[in-house]
């Protein structure tokens, strides 16, 4: 039975089409190099069926990529984890950057030419990890404990009450920006004629 496809970051259909387009091959002539049907690479890129390891190292071998660029990302893996990484990347424009002798991570300016959902998304990245930034500075100054900390990340985003912010508060341009951002994307699916999801943060409710 085929193993079901990770939805982490992108599944894995979306990685071996990306990666065969850059080297220019054809699913033909992926399969070939595989020892493999057209029709099963064709399946693996429509997540109809998953790869076993075997395979899937094979395919990376086929491509000429480390086989952590196609495996469902496991953060336990500093190769794996580096790939979720490079990801976040391409998504949100997270970055490494040295600052005195550090690494930290920093959010690159989004293009001016980015699409509404990309921005959306961008705001949406930006606001959390300015949130997180602020609770860990709050567990930091010795005024939350880990275990606190820790029940705080599994609240997150769902059961996150006012109390639960400690007294945290959002920037109130990211907050106007995600709001005008988020009323053109669904005026733009009501001009297009689709049936309308508005795409909100997830609200904050009590457990």
């Amino acid at each position: 039975m085929a193993k079901a496809e990770s939805k982490y970051v992108h599944p894995l259909g979306d990685k071996i089409r990306k990666y065969r387009t850059l080297k220019g091959f054809t699913q033909k002539e992926l399969g070939e190099k595989c020892q493999l049907n057209e029709s099963t690479i064709r399946n693996y890129e429509l997540g109809n069926r998953y790869p076993d390891e075997v395979t899937l190292h094979t395919i990376a071998d086929a491509l000429g990529i480390d086989q952590h660029a196609l495996a469902d990302p496991d953060p336990t893996n500093v190769f794996g984890a580096i790939q979720i990484l490079f990801d976040l990347e391409e998504r949100y424009g997270l970055t490494p950057q040295f600052v005195n002798g550090e690494v930290h991570l920093v959010q690159r300016p989004l293009k001016e030419d980015a699409p509404l959902i990309d921005e959306l998304n961008y705001l949406q990245m930006k606001q959390s990890l300015r949130l997180w930034n602020y609770i860990r500075k709050v567990c930091d100054d010795g005024n939350l404990l880990d275990e606190e900390y820790s029940e705080w990340k599994s609240l997150y985003p769902d059961y996150i009450e006012t109390d639960k912010q400690f007294g945290y508060a959002e920037d109130p341009e990211i907050e106007k920006r995600i709001e005008e951002v988020s009323a053109e994307i669904e005026a733009n699916k009501l001009d297009e004629g689709s049936d309308p999801k508005p795409s909100k943060r997830p609200r904050k409710t009590r457990l």
